[in-house]
């Protein structure tokens, strides 16, 4: 469901906001700290719970003020109204659904699935495996309804044989929860796979419409252990070296997603310039199959889009986004050149000293 319109209040630099929203392409452009991203920062808030610019929630809360309020109204195809309502105050959450209490931030992600491409894009491609399994397990969450109570359950079960390992247990006791853990980690491996086998069809085909990539682009999964044998096998062999080190060493929590080109690491392969489309369309490609399966709209919060992409891979990208029926939100600080893009429906706000007004916008 895309958004149809949006309230802000209290929320960083930005004074009383209400939107409403193109189910396409939202553009805010505005000078550098005029509150463009802070308006994109408030969308991702209700959809994580947290920001993509720091980790203090509360600091996004206006000064003198004990609170920050985002509500949204979105509309189904059934033509059904929802309204969605979040609070921060007092170190707390206190979120809604249809006047309904929300208990897990869980749900209003499983509303609002939003990818972002600002800041930090390059930590998909160049940082360490976590930031790959937690983009593979993001997917699954929205794709695959039973997928998080599977990963909590399997997080559980190792946190509770590491505590065993770090408290020196006896072996007997540390392998006590080899059976359960070893179930939990192989329907957590079957499940990426699965996922994966269907991604790489997708993510191929959208990897084809950026010339400026290097080809072939492949994704390869490795499961975290030896993948001649089961996980309990795995566990078995390893269980040595897990009592000298005070850690489960094997398992999907160490599972890595290796993006190659050809036989080489993808990120000794390409500049800069060229991880943005990458990233691009790895999130894409995600955003795709999501749609294939469930039918969910998903939103793009785009930050500072002329640093981000050049004018051929800016369009190749709200090519395919028109194609998913995705609801994008675009920051810019001089309006890029609009009647190119393809869009039929577009909302054109300026952003100044926290003022977000809409711009009357002609195609023609």
């Amino acid at each position: 469901m895309p958004i149809e319109s949006m309230s802000i209040r209290r929320f960083r630099n930005l004074r009383p906001v209400e939107l409403h929203l193109s189910p396409q392409l939202n553009l805010f452009v505005g000078e550098n700290a005029a509150g463009k991203t802070s308006v994109l920062e408030s969308l991702f808030v209700l959809a994580r719970g947290r920001s993509f610019r720091t980790t203090h929630v509360d600091k996004l809360i206006q000064d003198d003020e004990d609170s920050f309020e985002l509500f949204v109204e979105m509309i189904g195809e059934d033509g059904r109204r929802s309204r969605v309502g979040m609070r921060r105050r007092h170190g707390r959450f206190e979120c809604r659904i249809d006047a309904r209490p929300v208990k897990r931030l869980s749900e209003l992600a499983a509303l609002f699935p939003v990818h972002w491409l600002g800041g930090n894009l390059h930590a998909l491609i160049e940082d360490g495996p976590a930031y790959r399994r937690q983009f593979l397990d993001w997917g699954l969450f929205h794709v695959k309804p039973d997928y998080m109570a599977l990963w909590k359950r399997f997080g559980k079960l190792l946190r509770q044989r590491n505590a065993a390992l770090r408290s020196s247990a006896s072996r007997r006791e540390v392998r006590a929860w080899d059976p359960d853990l070893a179930e939990a980690g192989d329907a957590l491996d079957h499940s990426r796979r699965v996922y994966l086998d269907q991604f790489e069809h997708i993510f191929a085909g959208v990897v084809s419409g950026f010339p400026t990539l290097p080809q072939p682009v492949t994704v390869n999964y490795r499961k975290g252990w030896n993948p001649e044998v089961t996980y309990r096998e795995a566990l078995d062999a390893s269980i040595d070296k897990d009592i000298d080190s005070g850690f489960t060493r094997a398992g999907p929590h160490r599972a890595e997603l290796a993006l190659k080109i050809g036989e080489r690491p993808a990120a000794d392969q390409v500049s800069h310039g060229q991880q943005k489309v990458l990233v691009a369309a790895l999130q894409l490609a995600q955003a795709s199959l999501l749609h294939q399966k469930t039918g969910k709209t998903s939103l793009f919060l785009m930050d500072d889009l002329g640093s981000e992409l050049d004018t051929a891979n800016r369009r190749s990208v709200l090519q395919l986004l028109s194609r998913i029926d995705a609801q994008v939100f675009v920051t810019a600080i001089d309006a890029p050149p609009l009647s190119d893009w393809g869009i039929e429906k577009l909302r054109w706000f300026h952003v100044k000293h926290g003022l977000v007004s809409e711009v009357v916008y002609s195609p023609g």
